[in-house]
């Protein structure tokens, strides 16, 4: 059985951070977490620290079950665990489905402050150049919030943040928070995206606001040909945490 050890070691190397990074993002000595990675042991009450920075439980912390899971089975089992994915038949949109997505279903603080981070996570992966981070009403409002907030609290990154109205305030403004201005570059952040339509008409409000460019469309899981229409028509990338790929398998794996 992996050493507890081994598997933070495993985790820091997943996150592609320094044991001086992790140090400092849990509050401790880089000389203690070298010495966990080389057979030592965090205290007890480190446990829940550590299990709560690297997104997994106490349990995978510990080796059970980590080696089975990669980063997005872990995402896919934290949206079962929530009541996200329900699996059944489902016909959505005129299609068979083996399981149905309900993102109303994330509501706790710690499902947001995990979301962001894989968001957040993604955002900086993808290396983009951008000014504004933008929630689309209503799932991606809170999501968008959460992922600005990792943004700051784990890259040290300052952006711009709005989130756009269906329905105009008394003064006729259809966003909230920062307000465009031309040339502002944004990612959007959004909980699904299917033929990308729908984003593309919420899309065109915020450019009657700004000539902004789209760098970045951000989702859980592209159910359609969202991605092509987002580089089609904005030329814009489209990241995702999952795919419904990824969704399959894990459900043939009995991960859920």
């Amino acid at each position: 059985m992996n050493t507890i050890g081994a598997t933070i070691k495993k985790l820091r190397g997943a996150k592609g951070i320094t044991q001086e990074e992790l140090a400092e993002a849990v509050n401790i000595s880089y000389q203690a977490v070298s010495k966990w990675e080389n057979g030592g042991s965090p205290d007890l009450e480190m446990l829940p620290i550590l299990a709560n920075y690297f997104g997994v439980t106490i349990d995978e912390l510990m080796g059970f079950k980590l080696a089975a899971y990669t980063n997005k089975e872990r995402f896919i089992r934290l949206m079962a665990d929530a009541g996200v994915l329900k699996r059944g038949k489902f016909e959505i949109k005129g299609t068979e489905s083996d399981y149905f997505i309900n993102t109303e279903n994330f509501t706790t603080n710690i499902h947001l402050a995990k979301l962001g981070e894989f968001f957040a996570d993604l955002i900086m992966e993808a290396h983009l150049d951008f000014d504004c981070i933008v929630g689309m009403a209503y799932h991606g409002i809170s999501f968008a919030a959460a992922t600005a907030t990792i943004l700051a609290n784990k890259y040290g990154i300052t952006v711009n943040y709005c989130s756009d109205r269906k329905v105009s305030d008394s003064r006729g403004r259809t966003i909230c928070g920062h307000t465009l201005e031309d040339g502002e570059r944004i990612v959007i952040v959004d909980d699904l995206i299917n033929s990308g339509k729908t984003v593309a008409g919420r899309i065109e409000n915020l450019k009657k606001i700004a000539d902004i460019k789209v760098a970045a469309l951000v989702a859980i899981v592209d159910r359609g040909d969202g991605a092509s229409f987002m580089k089609e028509h904005y030329d814009a990338k489209t990241l995702t945490i999952i795919t419904g790929e990824d969704i399959t398998s894990a459900i043939e794996r009995g991960i859920v």
